[in-house]
């Protein structure tokens, strides 16, 4: 199994999209798609892949701007993947009236997640783990293969996710920091949906927050 992961920094508020594509079976999955991106369908192409998954820890409208858009890009069919106490929070225009927008997301997701679900990509295992705090589906991307997690705006490098909007809560947060990704092995690799990547050791080091 050889898993690449490519980051791409998208968006007025430079949110982390990731590619993933498992190079066997040469399936691809994008996460959080935060604005149009030709340099993501051009690395899509040059893999030779086919993408699979389009999968949101949440859904935030910087998390989602550009999953439109993603998926008219291919004649075949994705699974926009999304937890299912997320979907209003979608169909509201992913939050964005709070900051004074309009937002249509468009498409609606078509693969509701709960915790514990296991999705495939090729021969790789995702873990979807349930973390809410920052809102209320927040998920977390479990790789348990190659100790990856896909944490969106759950936990930064040093830092947390905003708890004071309406659709955060800080107890819930920090109960998911604390039981769903600090339980994971030290040397588990953590790609937030901000900033850069860091690892479950350093965060429990040197994480002011925690």
């Amino acid at each position: 199994m050889t898993l690449f992961i490519e980051t791409f920094i998208l968006g007025p508020i430079e949110n982390n999209t990731y590619l993933i594509v498992d190079e066997t079976s040469q399936s691809a999955a994008v996460i959080d798609p935060a604005a149009p991106s030709q340099a993501v369908i051009e690395k899509i192409q040059e893999k030779n892949a086919v993408l699979k998954f389009i999968l949101l820890t949440h859904a935030h409208f910087d998390h989602i701007g550009g999953v439109k858009w993603l998926t008219r890009q291919f004649s075949t069919t994705q699974k926009v993947a999304l937890h299912q106490a997320d979907l209003g929070l979608w169909e509201n225009g992913g939050g964005s009236k709070d900051f004074g927008f309009d937002f249509e997301p468009g498409i609606e997701p078509n693969l509701v997640l709960n915790d514990h679900n296991i999705l495939l990509l090729g021969d790789v295992q995702i873990n979807v783990l349930h973390t809410p705090g920052h809102t209320m589906g927040h998920v977390t991307y479990h790789l348990p293969q190659i100790n990856t997690a896909f944490c969106g705006d759950l936990i930064f490098y040093r830092g947390i996710g905003r708890t004071d909007l309406n659709v955060s809560n800080e107890t819930d947060l920090f109960k998911s920091i604390h039981e769903r990704i600090l339980t994971l092995p030290d040397e588990t690799i953590l790609y937030p949906g901000h900033g850069p990547s860091t690892s479950v050791a350093q965060e429990k080091q040197n994480n002011p927050f925690l």
